[in-house]
């Protein structure tokens, strides 16, 4: 009896449990559930620190609700669209969560232009869309749609910046600033937006911008300036306390593509054509490590392209490390002299890349000063009249080699009139052999006589064998069609009743064959009459009556069960034997 109620305390204790609501959970933590604008309004006047915000799937419009909001940030009291001045606050979306606010503040002071404004220390925003309120004076866009001012350790993860549309069309999703002097530890991860990060005020602490995507493309700023900044508002980080972890930036044509693009890339940065470029000056690649994704698109020379400060006319060069072309067509005209330049650069990866030099100057489609460059998947280079060659390797000044990746596929097509070379080599201290790694994945043959590489189209022999594979050989090295042996079985000779046979295995494909076996002799019956089994007579099964040894499934069962019952059986005479025992 006494068992049975302590049971009953227990379960009741149970659902009492269940029956809480999550609100208070430790010391100083607080979980607010919210389903309604009324109540994240509510949560925002009355927001504590160490509280967790927890937004049920839905969209959330502030309207105007917590202007009157005393934040006190950066010394500014009230006025705020969205602030969040409580440290360790956190706020997380469950599902699909979009937060906006329709209130148009029609004004450039600085409480007006943001939408989240940050002062607490320690908050973190989680699994949200923010779509910035539109402001009249920024032609119904949002100038910042966060920005922590005061407060650090902010934390942004999987936060998408919704994009708001000016009167032209073009749209902006408002930038992330980072104005406080110290950042802490502020970490901005799986952010997708459509504008710029600004981190440039921050002096102490570190900014991780990790796996962040700026859509620029029909961007509210894409092409422009002003006589006063020039072009100063353009994708990317800013900041010197900036640790990029990855960026990808999406552009088209309508952004001037070396100004806002390329000559504020910072290293590891991933640009994006969603469509063909036209460039006015040279690109010039100088940050380690980016990538430049074509998409299948084309960078070429605009109408108006000419020399830069940099005194060049090149299409594209690159001076910097580990950087990576890829499904992309560089396309030179009259105004260009190289396509492609790569110079004093390590670890350059072309991949999936056309050169297209027909219309040039003078140059070649890819020069390759004293660099170390991959060429990977499909590779082409098109030369015109006023072409040198098709590619050049020049070490004057360092090491320079071309490795041709296995899988390469290369092609060279001359628009001139005149023949002229594919590669051109000026080496001063390298052997042709060490320049160009593992030519015949590129078609290339080595020149004895003038130590020039001429190409080389592949010629298969016959077939080639070991005891597994067969394969064709060129004289280059290339092989082709490798594959497992077919094999099929040859008889050369019948076995007889007296004398033995023989067969071997040959490959159907290139008539590889291995050694010969025997075929034993049919020979004749040479076992006794009454000693043999006919095959039509069933093996011995028991008699009627009698019980085979090997129990039936139906006997495997009785068998089991009668163990599991003397089990049971035993076990309750323990415990009956206990309670007598027990009683006396």
């Amino acid at each position: 009896m006494k068992m049975k109620r302590v049971l009953s305390v227990l379960l009741s204790l149970g659902l009492v449990a269940a029956a809480v609501p999550a609100q208070t959970l430790a010391k100083g933590e607080e979980t607010v559930r919210i389903s309604s604008s009324q109540e994240l309004v509510e949560a925002i006047h009355n927001q504590k620190d160490g509280q967790t915000w927890v937004l049920e799937a839905g969209l959330y419009d502030l309207g105007d609700d917590c202007l009157d909001v005393v934040a006190n940030i950066n010394g500014v009291e009230k006025g705020f669209v969205f602030p969040l001045f409580a440290n360790d606050l956190s706020i997380r979306g469950e599902g699909e969560v979009s937060i906006t606010s329709s209130y148009d503040p029609a004004t450039g002071n600085w409480a007006g232009q943001n939408f989240v404004t940050v002062g607490g220390s320690g908050v973190t925003l989680e699994n949200l869309t923010l779509k910035g309120n539109p402001n009249s004076f920024y032609d119904g866009q949002c100038n910042k749609a966060i920005e922590l001012m005061g407060g650090k350790d902010l934390t942004l993860k999987d936060i998408a910046l919704g994009a708001l549309q000016a009167p032209d069309g073009s749209v902006s999703s408002g930038s992330i600033y980072i104005s406080s002097a110290d950042a802490g530890n502020t970490v901005i991860e799986g952010v997708e937006m459509a504008s710029w990060i600004s981190a440039k005020s921050v002096t102490s602490g570190s900014v991780t911008v990790k796996n962040v995507t700026q859509d620029f493309a029909n961007n509210t700023y894409a092409g422009y300036s002003d006589a006063v900044y020039g072009y100063a508002w353009n994708p990317s980080v800013s900041g010197d306390k900036v640790s990029l972890e990855g960026l990808t930036i999406k552009v088209d044509n309508k952004s001037n593509f070396v100004k806002q693009i390329s000559d504020n890339l910072r290293p590891g940065t991933t640009v994006e054509l969603t469509e063909d470029i036209a460039v006015s000056e040279m690109v010039y690649l100088r940050a380690d490590g980016v990538s430049i994704r074509g998409g299948g698109h084309t960078i070429t020379a605009a109408d108006n392209f000419q020399m830069g400060s940099h005194g060049q006319i090149n299409l594209v060069k690159v001076e910097a490390d580990n950087v990576t072309l890829e499904d992309l067509q560089l396309v030179a005209t009259a105004a260009n002299k190289h396509a492609l330049d790569i110079w004093g650069a390590d670890g350059v990866t072309l991949r999936n890349v056309e050169l297209d030099h027909s219309a040039a100057k003078t140059g070649a489609p890819l020069v390759n000063n004293s660099s170390n460059v991959t060429i990977e998947g499909t590779f082409r280079a098109v030369t015109g009249e006023n072409s040198w060659y098709g590619v050049n390797l020049d070490d004057r000044y360092g090491k320079a080699t071309l490795t041709f990746a296995e899988g390469a596929a290369v092609s060279y097509e001359s628009k001139a009139a005149g023949e002229k070379p594919f590669v051109y080599l000026e080496l001063a201290t390298t052997k042709p052999s060490e320049a160009i790694v593992n030519p015949e994945n590129g078609g290339l043959l080595l020149d004895p006589e003038n130590g020039q590489f001429v190409e080389h189209s592949h010629q298969y022999g016959s077939w080639q064998s070991d005891a597994a594979e067969h394969w064709k050989s060129c004289e280059c090295g290339a092989e082709s069609e490798r594959a497992a042996h077919t094999f099929a079985w040859v008889i050369d000779k019948e076995a007889t009743e007296t004398e033995a046979g023989s067969k071997h295995e040959v490959c159907s494909v290139c008539g590889y064959a291995r050694a010969a076996v025997e075929i034993p002799a049919t020979g004749s019956q040479t076992t006794p009459p009454d000693e043999e089994q006919p095959s039509d007579i069933p093996a011995e099964q028991p008699g009627e009556g009698e019980k085979a040894d090997t129990p039936t499934t139906g006997d495997s069962a009785i068998l089991l069960g009668a163990a599991l019952a003397a089990t049971l059986g035993a076990a309750a005479l323990v415990v009956l034997k206990r309670r007598k025992a027990s009683a006396r």
